[in-house]
């Protein structure tokens, strides 16, 4: 029998302001031959902050609230073991491989052997660490540490036209702390600010980025506490500005302000009816619709309008800010869990995992998605995956309350490894 036919998700939850409350969320054998989907209970828990006076700021609320955006919780101690035992066994595997190309120690850290993926998301759950190198995984060094840094300008065509993107650059460090060998090995144009960016490849943040990286300086790698060259480190350079919605026309700008007023005060039918009204003047409403109907629990219209925003602004992909953007994110992955198209959560999956991974600082905002993302998987038969996304929920949970509800998830899924 599939895993999906197996596991039933049920919540029996209350739900406060970004907070869950109530327990008893468990995995469940059903009896032999169900073939019924993973259901779940009409008492469904929230992650998106309950909208106040500030609209759409919650995001902003929050976070000035946990200011400590690398704080992490304690791991689950199922999880501790389960990514130990695949972080050793991978580890064991790479030493393995450098052994086996025959150089000398102190030219361990410039190896071919790849660091796998697998390594890498263990790496990430267990320390908190993106992109691993050779030095991070290898004993007798000391890893290379900057101590001057250059930040590039923001070309002026660019900055004109509003234009944001990153550009990956790829160097050595000599034994006296200097670059050596730099190189574009990713360059790309988009809208940083949001989770939905099909990037696209570009040359315009190049010059500078190079410019920049030439003057940085280290304190070099050492081996043995003698200085040692260290190939292929590279760096992110992030070209980003932060846009504010832009005021509209007097009418559409009062009738904006009324969508607002009328989610605040729970009246979510009428606030999609007028955003209704307004969609062709500014896509912003559809945005506004769609969070009318995700307060009013009519999940299958929130995703819906959200998946037309998320296509109509890829015009449009500057003027809306961050805050915004993500908050379609955080509501639609919501609003697809409650409708069951778990599919669809884990073709998010990329989005989710990216802001992760680049924006610590939203962390937490996207605890309880990556819970969602971890059981879609979970649910489609794919607990290792599932498992990964279960940890960096648990890792990053706001709360007493989530965390014991993330154990609970992660006790039972665990059964099925």
């Amino acid at each position: 029998m599939k895993l999906t036919n197996q596991i039933s998700l049920f919540f029996i939850l209350s739900m406060t302001a970004n907070i869950l409350v109530g327990q008893d969320a468990y995995f469940g054998d059903l009896a032999p031959g169900y073939n019924e989907p993973a259901f779940h209970s009409p008492n469904r828990p929230s992650t998106y902050e309950h909208p106040s006076d500030d609209a759409n700021l919650e995001l902003h609320r929050v976070n000035k609230k946990n200011k400590s955006s690398g704080f992490e919780n304690s791991q689950n101690t199922i999880t501790k073991k389960h990514f130990s035992n695949i972080f050793d066994a991978e580890l064991s595997s790479f030493k393995n491989c450098i052994k086996s190309e025959g150089t000398a120690e102190e030219s361990y850290i410039n190896t071919n052997c790849k660091i796998s993926k697998t390594l890498q998301d263990a790496a990430f759950i267990l320390q908190g660490k993106k992109n691993i190198q050779a030095i991070d995984l290898l004993d007798n060094f000391t890893k290379y540490k900057k101590i001057k840094n250059s930040t590039p300008r923001y070309p002026k065509n660019m900055l004109e036209f509003g234009e944001t993107g990153y550009v990956i650059v790829e160097y050595d460090i000599t034994e006296k702390g200097r670059i050596a060998n730099e190189e574009i090995v990713e360059a790309w144009c988009g809208n940083i600010s949001s989770p939905f960016t099909e990037f696209q490849p570009c040359s315009f943040f190049n010059r500078e980025s190079l410019t920049s990286v030439i003057k940085f300086r280290y304190k070099p790698s050492k081996f043995e506490n003698k200085p040692v060259y260290t190939k292929g480190v590279k760096h992110k350079f992030t070209f980003s500005l932060n846009p504010k919605l832009s005021k509209m026309k007097d009418k559409v700008d009062q009738a904006y302000d009324q969508v607002r007023n009328k989610i605040i005060t729970k009246d979510y039918d009428k606030a999609a009816a007028i955003a209704q009204n307004y969609i062709e003047y500014d896509n912003i409403f559809l945005f506004e619709k769609a969070r009318a109907h995700y307060f009013n629990e009519e999940y299958l219209q929130a995703s819906t309008a959200l998946f037309k925003f998320i296509e109509l602004i890829k015009d449009e992909k500057y003027r809306y800010p961050e805050e915004v953007l993500l908050s379609s994110l955080i509501i639609l992955v919501d609003s697809l869990y409650f409708s069951e198209d778990f599919k669809k959560i884990i073709s998010l999956d990329n989005n989710v995992s990216n802001y992760i991974k680049e924006k610590p600082q939203y962390r937490r905002n996207l605890a309880m998605t990556n819970l969602y993302l971890g059981t879609a998987y979970v649910n489609t038969g794919d607990v290792e995956k599932g498992l990964y996304y279960l940890s960096i929920a648990r890792k990053y949970a706001p709360s007493d309350q989530q965390i014991q509800y993330i154990d609970n998830v992660i006790n039972q899924a665990a059964n099925y490894l």
